[in-house]
């Protein structure tokens, strides 16, 4: 399709930019989260993350999002690796970038039932003590389904109305760690922050612990910085095309790496990380807060913007980004005609709804054990499955990217741009790196601990069902499904499918 004859809706620069900042996780709760985990060292894991990982990544999208053969597609992520690893094996990482993003969505629903309490009541142990009765868990649940369907009516329509919430979202975001950037050097400009009457030491580097819990934890800081790949599906709903694109990416990771990195630079500054570690997740970031002098009712504005960056941003963006990306470019008819056909926007709205009536069945069978006194293990379970199934899809990422590379004499790899030179040692040289953080966050993630095993066996089982032996029984019903479709399309050879084919 040519772009004079593309009439979808087109977004502008600065739009694209901030639609990439809310669905790449940029959330200031995420590294105060991180804060709460990783301590004092939280500064240097994302400095880590972001040479290995932010920056060779940006460079690696931009490459691939090069190739001539394939500029025609609507998805990006796994037309790439049909291209480069083989129709099979990128149709199976196109769907565990769509299956991993389920444990995502369990994850993040009852969040936002949580920020929504928090924007009303400023009373963190009135909601705790709420959240906690038995009554209320279904009612969590129930919301969650229903913010789920409203996510997946906006989707399907298209990136005209996500564009605009997205934006928003992003802006909403930035603005909240702007204003605890700048109230942070604007309260240390006057001297030490005290917690409790005592000043705050910041320690900028204590004893690195790489037990097997915090190696898995990094996969948290990892997916706070990923997310790019998914805006390709986008790339051409964007005004100024490849060279906008481009841009849009550079400027997001420069920006935004640098400004995560402060931020966890001001977090040692302005509160003991001892403290933070007791607070944890949930009330971590609204303290941060009030040690900046911030009032008590500042906690309601605080829920309020993380409830407007989950659910306008991070919400609506991989409800319908990954879904995209598997179903606009799987084998034609692989999932049935209909799941494959897509609207104007290049949309697949059957999709969508095929998505949310697997989320709400999930959350069901949630709901239904969250009346089990074990309920709360089960979904920690799944938030540390969800850092670390995030993973997978940039290990096929990665493992694609270096088999470009060493091969990239081939004529079916011809783009007009190379990431450090059309050599092949220093661009190899530079992911490696990321492969081996990547492999050991993942495993880490996924497969319980020794101790873990001893102290919850209960619990370990669960998390290793739902994760690694899952993760088996995936690509075994996807290798299934491809012979299946291979055997009744011997002589299909595409890449992507078009937009507007039946």
């Amino acid at each position: 399709m040519s772009e004079s004859s593309d009439n979808r809706y087109k977004m502008s620069l600065m739009t694209f930019l901030f639609f990439s900042i809310a669905g790449g996780g940029f959330v200031l709760k995420g590294i105060v989260s991180q804060y709460t985990d990783w301590g004092y060292n939280s500064w240097i894991l994302y400095a880590v993350a972001t040479l290995c990982y932010a920056v060779p990544y940006v460079f690696m999208i931009i490459e691939l999002s090069s190739f001539e053969k394939i500029k025609d597609s609507e998805s990006g992520y796994q037309t790439w690796l049909n291209l480069i690893l083989g129709r099979k094996y990128g149709f199976i990482a196109g769907f565990f970038y769509f299956y991993v993003n389920i444990f995502y969505f369990v994850d993040l629903l009852p969040n936002c039932i949580t920020y929504f309490l928090y924007t009303l009541y400023s009373d963190v142990e009135w909601v705790t003590n709420l959240t906690n009765q038995m009554w209320f868990k279904p009612v969590i649940s129930i919301a969650s389904i229903a913010l789920f369907w409203l996510a997946t009516w906006v989707s399907m329509k298209g990136p005209k109305m996500l564009s605009k919430l997205l934006s928003f979202a992003g802006y909403a975001g930035f603005s909240l760690t702007i204003v605890f950037l700048v109230s942070a050097a604007y309260k240390l400009s006057f001297g030490e922050v005290t917690f409790d009457g005592q000043a705050v030491v910041p320690q900028w580097m204590t004893t690195i612990d790489l037990s097997w819990s915090r190696i898995a934890s990094m996969s948290w800081a990892l997916q706070s910085l990923g997310g790019l790949e998914a805006l390709a599906a986008y790339k051409r709903n964007i005004k100024g095309g490849e060279r906008s694109f481009r841009l849009a990416l550079l400027l997001n990771v420069v920006i935004f790496s640098a400004i995560m990195l402060l931020s966890a630079v001001m977090m040692n500054m302005i509160l003991p990380a001892d403290q933070a570690a007791e607070l944890g997740l949930l009330s971590a970031i609204y303290v941060a807060f009030q040690q900046l002098g911030f009032p008590l009712w500042w906690t309601n504005v605080i829920a309020f913007f993380l409830l407007v960056t989950t659910l306008c941003g991070s919400l609506m963006l991989w409800t319908a980004a990954p879904v995209k990306m598997l179903f606009v470019d799987a084998p034609k008819g692989i999932f049935g005609d209909k799941l494959s056909v897509v609207n104007n926007e290049g949309t697949p709205v059957n999709a969508l709804r095929m998505q949310g009536i697997l989320v709400t069945f999930i959350l069901i069978l949630f709901m239904v054990g969250q009346f089990s006194s074990d309920i709360n293990e089960i979904l920690v379970a799944v938030k540390n499955l969800n850092g670390g199934a995030a993973t997978i899809p940039v290990l096929f990422m990665v493992i694609g990217y270096l088999k470009l590379r060493l091969d990239s004499d081939n004529k079916d790899f011809k783009r007009d741009f190379y990431f450090l030179g059309k050599g092949k040692l220093l661009p190899v040289l530079a992911v490696v790196p990321m492969l081996v953080i990547f492999l050991a966050s993942t495993v880490a993630a996924l497969i319980p601990s020794p101790e873990l095993w001893e102290a919850n066996f209960q619990g370990s089982l669960i998390q290793t069902i739902l994760g690694p032996l899952s993760i088996v029984g995936a690509f075994a019903y996807c290798s299934y499904a491809y012979n299946k479709w291979r055997a009744k399309n011997p002589n299909d050879n595409s890449l992507f499918n078009l937009v507007g084919q039946n």
